[in-house]
């Protein structure tokens, strides 16, 4: 007998909701359901990644200070031709930014740096580098003076917990404001002329290292005449709930000068190529060293570091006035294997004798050839290098030993960077 003949007392126990019809189930037979699953995973996304992840053709993303960031958009290549050849904009808010304010701000930053401050105008910006008490590297960035007691320390690694240590007795506030703050990267020889026809005038009267405020399209933006692309380039710093307008209105005003978003390899090249280090990469905090021997001083790192040994009183400077008379044991140099192809570079060798390591590298366009930027024993910087290396040919791998020479300059390194004012045009 089926439920429609069936008489209404004998199914009055089987009603069926249709709107919520499921087979009924033995709970025993089942594991219970876990409140909260069995692990959590938070993807960091930037202000720009929804309107970006629009630009990929790749799918290719990497992780940069814990924030999601596209690795390639479109092609390296031609991200990298963009670049050299008119202007890439990209995402660099993951960029730890740091606000140091307060009557006492320079003079705390004075002791916290190794550079003096004395000449840093307002709205202008000088490389830094901040050491501990033996004169080990803490780690280096960008600060820029926004007002009379008031700064921004833009660094690849967050130094909060010891910026705040060190503030004791200093009547200043230190605020990570990285979150709050986004970060468009407008690099190469045309990015001038593109901030001019976004709105902002009299872009090519700003100097290099210095900064001002824009109107671009309604939106406050603060723009530096800064970037690690060894070219002319600017940066601008602008509200989250800005970055996604100022994105769009400079990729609108740009498109006639070849303007290309770009991701983060290419910064890793145009930074390779410029021959300056990354935290992290190049170099280990002081503090993040495991092995005594990872930590290195700014006299190993940079042929000529920001330092004012004449300054009273600063983090590590009886360290670094006795380190300065000595030779360095080792060297962070920019080197050139001779390959003609991408190769996969590690060890650096002096003869057979290991005397380095390659810290970064790549393949260089600009060159045609791998080059590499690697720790290397001073001892052996007078004599002839090799690089090891290793080439992937179908499912076989060759190792290879290459002839290297040190690169007496960056393989990228334009005078128009520089220049002053800035050409608006090839």
């Amino acid at each position: 007998m089926t439920p429609d003949t069936a008489h209404p007392d004998e199914t009055a126990q089987e009603q069926v909701d249709l709107d919520n019809e499921q087979a009924a189930v033995d709970p025993a037979l089942f594991e219970k359901q876990p409140v909260e699953p069995p692990f959590a995973r938070t993807v960091h996304t930037t202000p720009l990644h929804l309107l970006i992840s629009a630009e990929s053709r790749t799918n290719r993303w990497t992780e940069w200070n814990g924030y999601t960031v596209p690795d390639v958009l479109t092609d390296l290549g031609d991200e990298y031709r963009a670049l050299r050849g008119a202007a890439v904009l990209a995402d660099h808010s993951p960029l730890v930014k740091t606000r140091i304010s307060g009557r006492d701000a320079t003079d705390y930053l004075q002791r916290l740096v190794t550079r003096d401050l004395s000449s840093l105008a307002v709205h202008a910006a000088i490389p830094v580098i901040f050491c501990e008490g033996a004169g080990l590297v803490l780690g280096d960035g960008i600060l820029f003076r926004l007002g009379d007691e008031e700064y921004r320390l833009v660094t690849e690694e967050t130094h909060l917990a010891w910026m705040t240590e060190s503030a004791l007795g200093f009547r200043v506030r230190i605020e990570d404001v990285s979150a709050t703050l986004a970060m468009l990267s407008l690099q190469g020889p045309l990015s001038a002329a593109c901030l001019r026809d976004a709105g902002v005038k009299d872009i090519e009267s700003l100097a290099p290292f210095a900064a001002c405020w824009a109107d671009i399209g309604g939106m406050p933006v603060y723009v530096s005449r800064t970037g690690a692309s060894g070219d002319l380039g600017y940066e601008l710093w602008a509200d989250v709930e800005d970055a996604p307008h100022l994105w769009r209105r400079l990729m609108s005003k740009g498109m006639s000068h070849g303007l290309r978003p770009a991701g983060f390899a290419l910064r890793e090249l145009a930074r390779l190529e410029a021959a300056l280090p990354r935290a992290g990469r190049d170099y280990l905090s002081a503090f993040a060293a495991v092995m005594s021997g990872d930590a290195a001083t700014p006299f190993e790192l940079w042929s000529a570091p920001a330092i004012s040994l004449n300054k009273p009183v600063f983090n590590g400077g009886r360290a670094l006035r006795r380190l300065a008379d000595k030779p360095p044991r080792r060297r962070l140099v920019a080197l050139v294997a001779e390959a003609l192809e991408p190769v996969a570079l590690s060890t650096v060798l002096s003869g057979t004798r290991p005397v380095g390591t390659a810290t970064t590298a790549g393949f260089s366009p600009a060159l045609g050839a791998n080059i590499a930027l690697a720790l290397v024993e001073t001892s052996a910087l007078d004599g002839s290098l090799s690089l090891t290396g290793r080439r992937r040919e179908g499912l076989s791998t060759q190792e290879l030993v290459l002839p290297a020479r040190i690169m007496e300059e960056p393989a990228w390194k334009m005078a128009r960077g520089s220049a002053f004012p800035a050409a608006l045009g090839l």
